[in-house]
Formats: structure tokens, C-alpha cells, sequence
């Protein structure tokens, strides 16, 4: 996967008929290139050239020159804008790749930005998730990635680590002496930075959640009105409502923006005791989705309905009592009192969804992915093995563990490079980024 030296060439823009579409090389050759394309001697940065596509037929193109290393590649890059003709498209890179130019595979100018230190590596994966981006919040999250805002972020953290490695490592070098006096400072540092990684990783999983859609499930007794809830949420009927229990046998789910971030919801069978087998696979659904949900709403007729729900404490739970519109009914605990079908303070209950992922600021956002929390997740690891005892009687497997969470968290923007590693990641752009 690793980028060699060959010049490379795609169409930037999305493939079909349109105004404009541009062609781009990178690469050493790409100038010379052109010229012997063209015969033209591209003094300027921007041209306007006849570009020749076959015999008799030429098209006007834009050029646009960007020269090493002040380019997106850190290459030569040449920039050909052309009518939005895919035939034209086709001529112009069939010309650039029998003048000596390779077309390009996916991802591969963005990995040549990496290769050439233009991009840091979660800079690199924030381009796919600009383009990707599916919401205001993610786009936001995306941007300040790009900007290198989650570097800094994750910086922040092994500044505060290095600060606990420090202090161990001295007392390494320092065996012979009496350290039992630094001992409880050690415990002291490591306890205060286990709970500053805590706080961390949770901010982490809450930009992950909002980078890739947050998932609500919905949770209920037949017949609480999940559907019509879901229905009156998004705003058109995407869930069937019939007063028949067991109606929704499968996880039905769709999506709506609420204050710029993606929500998608997940309609459940109701959970009750059954002998319909077919309706049983449906509540087994219901319970597996709910492992995975980022919120779950348990929508119930009566509070005591909720004691025969499967809740999972460690979630973020939203108790919600329906069909306030029939009877007069109290708010449990911390949670709300409405009526999906009249929408009665269905507004407060979209609020709730939508504060409890942007308690930060929007502007704090960061783009974060499934490699990210891998890593993440590993560091913590490392940093759980770390106990008073073990920094009682083993220092140096303490300054392990410690260097180890170091290299983990470093890996998410300057990793120990393999193929395989930048395969995975690149191969997800399209051509001609």
C-alpha cells in the first residue's frame, strides 16, 4: 500500500455529468507531464490551455499548479479543471497515463499528504469523515480533527502521563535510597490520572457516538406507543402503529437531525412473556439492540412497567410515561410525562436527547473512530494494571505499563506505520482523494 514514486492521476470530482470536473496529478512528473501534453510552458500558477484529447478534438481547460512541498500531496500537483463531460474526463487521464503517469488507487493522494508529513494519520481519517459527514455536529467534529484538534487533545493526556513516568523512573534510578517517602505521591499521581483517563475516554466514546450517528432504541411493553413515538420524533410515519399487540416483530430503524446532530432511532418489539415464537426472536432483537443503543428510552403506560424492562444501568437511560393525553400522569424520576400522539412536551424530550451529547461545545468536537477507542481502550488497560501494590513492590513493570499507555494513545496520529495499517485506513477514500 505504501506510496511509491510514480506520479499519479484520478478525477477529484464526483464521477458523472457536471459543470466542471477536475483531473489531478501528483507526483514528480506531473509539470513535465503536462507540458509535453500540451506544449505549453505552464509559467503561471493558473492557465488557461488547450488541452488535446484525440485528433480533432481539444478542450479548454483551467490549470492550476501547486509546487512542492506547498501542495495537499507535499508534491508536484497539477490540477486540471475541465468541462463536466465524463468522455472528456476519460481523454484527459487516458492522455496523462500514456505521457508516463499511474491512475491512482483510493485514498492514495491522501496517504502521499501522510507519507510526506503533510497530514498526521487522524488528520488523514478526518478528510473521509469531512466528506462523509451526514450532520452538523460530525461535519463540526470532522473539521477541528482536520485542524488537529484531536492531536492536541490527546496530547494533552500523554502530557499529564509523562508527568507520573517521570517521577517513577526517577525513583528507578534511585533504588538504593529510602523512596518510601515518594511511594504515596506515585499512588497519589496515578490515582488522579486514572480519573482524568476515565473522563477522557467517556469524552472520546461521546465524539465517536457523534461522529457515526447516535443510536436511540426505543424500549417498551406492547402497545406503550414506541411506534407512534419514533413517528412523531421524526416527523412522517416510518414505524407501522396498530393497536394489535406484537405488531412489530424486527428493529425497524430511521434517522432525523435534532440541533445539528444525527439521531437514529430504533423501533423494538414490545417485551413481554410470549409463546408466538416468531414475536420471541423479536424481543430477543429488541434486548440486543438495547447492548449497543447510546441512549435508551423506556416508554411505559405506568411506572411499574419499567421493573419488567431490561435496564442497563451503565447506558443513558430516559424514563418516559405515555399517554398523558388519556389520564393525568406524574414524571418518573428524572425523567418526562408526554403523550406521543398529541406531542405533548415531546419537545422537552428531544432537548433532553440532544443535551446529553452536547453538554460539550460544539467547537471542542472531535472526529472519532472505532481505531481511535481500540487504542483507547488498550491504554486504560495498561493504566487498570497499575495498582498501590504493584507501585509498592515493582516500579519498573509500573513504568511499563505507563510507557506502554504512552505508545498506545501515540499511535492514533503517529503510528508504528504497515501496510496493512494504511491499507485499511486509506482504502476507505474514493479515488482521486
Amino acid at each position: 500500500m505504501l506510496s511509491g514514486k510514480e506520479t499519479i492521476v484520478a478525477c477529484s470530482t464526483p464521477p458523472g455529468r457536471g459543470a466542471i470536473a477536475t483531473v489531478r496529478l501528483s507526483g514528480d512528473k506531473a509539470i513535465s507531464i503536462i507540458k509535453k501534453i500540451t506544449n505549453h510552458s505552464l509559467k503561471n500558477q493558473v492557465s488557461i490551455i488547450k488541452f488535446p484529447l484525440e485528433k480533432g478534438l481539444i478542450e479548454k481547460c483551467v490549470l492550476t499548479i501547486f509546487k512542492a512541498p506547498s501542495s495537499y500531496t507535499g508534491e508536484d500537483v497539477v490540477e486540471i479543471s475541465t468541462h463536466g463531460n465524463p468522455y472528456i474526463v476519460e481523454k484527459v487521464i487516458e492522455k496523462c497515463l500514456s505521457s508516463g503517469a499511474k491512475i491512482a488507487k483510493p485514498g492514495e493522494f491522501t496517504l502521499r499528504a501522510f507519507l510526506n508529513n503533510k497530514l498526521s494519520l487522524d488528520q488523514s481519517e478526518a478528510v473521509i469523515d469531512i466528506i462523509n459527514a451526514n450532520s452538523k455536529a460530525s461535519l463540526k467534529a470532522a473539521q477541528n480533527s482536520l485542524e488537529g484538534g484531536l492531536k492536541a487533545k490527546i496530547s494533552t493526556v500523554q502530557e499529564k502521563l509523562r508527568e507520573t513516568r517521570v517521577l517513577v523512573e526517577t525513583l528507578i534510578d534511585f533504588v538504593d535510597e529510602d523512596t518510601n517517602l515518594y511511594i504515596e505521591e506515585v499512588i497519589n499521581k496515578i490515582n488522579e490520572f486514572k480519573g482524568f483517563f476515565v473522563s477522557f475516554k467517556h469524552d472520546m466514546k461521546t465524539y465517536s457516538s457523534i461522529s457515526s450517528d447516535v443510536k436511540v432504541v426505543v424500549v417498551g411493553p406492547p402497545n406503550s406507543g414506541k411506534s407512534t413515538l419514533i413517528n412523531a420524533i421524526i416527523g412522517k410515519k416510518v414505524s407501522i402503529v396498530n393497536e394489535k399487540q406484537g405488531t412489530t416483530r424486527d428493529v425497524v430503524t430511521s434517522s432525523c437531525i435534532i440541533d445539528g446532530v444525527r439521531f437514529v432511532f430504533s423501533d423494538t418489539a414490545g417485551i413481554r412473556k410470549t409463546s408466538d415464537k416468531i414475536e420471541e426472536e423479536g424481543i430477543k432483537l429488541s434486548k440486543k439492540a438495547i447492548k449497543s443503543a447510546d441512549i435508551v428510552i423506556y416508554l411505559a403506560d405506568k411506572e411499574s412497567d419499567f421493573n419488567r424492562l431490561p435496564i442497563i444501568k451503565r447506558k443513558k437511560n430516559i424514563f418516559v410515561l405515555n399517554k398523558i393525553d388519556l389520564c393525568d400522569k406524574k414524571a418518573p424520576a428524572g425523567g418526562f410525562a408526554i403523550s406521543a400522539k398529541t406531542k405533548k412536551n415531546l419537545k422537552l424530550l428531544k432537548k433532553t436527547l440532544s443535551q446529553s451529547f452536547l453538554k460539550l461545545n460544539q467547537e471542542e468536537l472531535l472526529s472519532v473512530n472505532i481505531r481511535h477507542l481500540d487504542l483507547i481502550k488498550q491504554a486504560h488497560k495498561n493504566l487498570a494494571l497499575i495498582s498501590p501494590s504493584l507501585v509498592g513492590s515493582n516500579l519498573e513493570l509500573v513504568a511499563e505499563n505507563l510507557r506502554s499507555c504512552d505508545e498506545l494513545l501515540g499511535e492514533i496520529y503517529d503510528p508504528i506505520s504497515s501496510d496493512d495499517l494504511l491499507g485499511k485506513i486509506f482504502n476507505k477514500f474514493c479515488i482521486g482523494k
